[in-house]
């Protein structure tokens, strides 16, 4: 989850409900969650980093765990769309880890 300046909102992203990894797209926006439904998506997940970048204007969203284990793939989020990035260097696949 992180706070998205750009739109003002909240965005948030997976999780685990008990017995699935979850794969939805949520916002918040100070009184109300509304679900997103982007086309385009991460693979479902828990215990993804996720932090606003300024410079871009978008939430980037690092790993996690999803049903293949550890993840180590990069998503940014402009407040309607979701794009798998390809940065030529990445920090290895990874779980809980913080982002600022």
């Amino acid at each position: 989850m992180a706070y998205d300046a750009a739109t003002g909102n909240v965005v948030l992203f997976g999780g685990w409900n008990g017995t699935q990894f979850l794969g939805d797209t949520w916002t918040w926006d100070g009184t109300t969650w509304t679900r997103q439904a982007p086309l385009v998506h991460p693979s479902a997940r828990s215990d993804g980093a996720m932090a606003y970048d300024a410079a871009t204007g978008t939430a980037v969203l690092f790993g996690g765990t999803g049903s293949h284990g550890e993840l180590g793939d990069t998503w940014t989020w402009d407040g309607t769309t979701w794009t798998q990035q390809f940065p030529a260097a990445s920090p290895r696949a990874r779980s809980s880890a913080a982002m600022a």
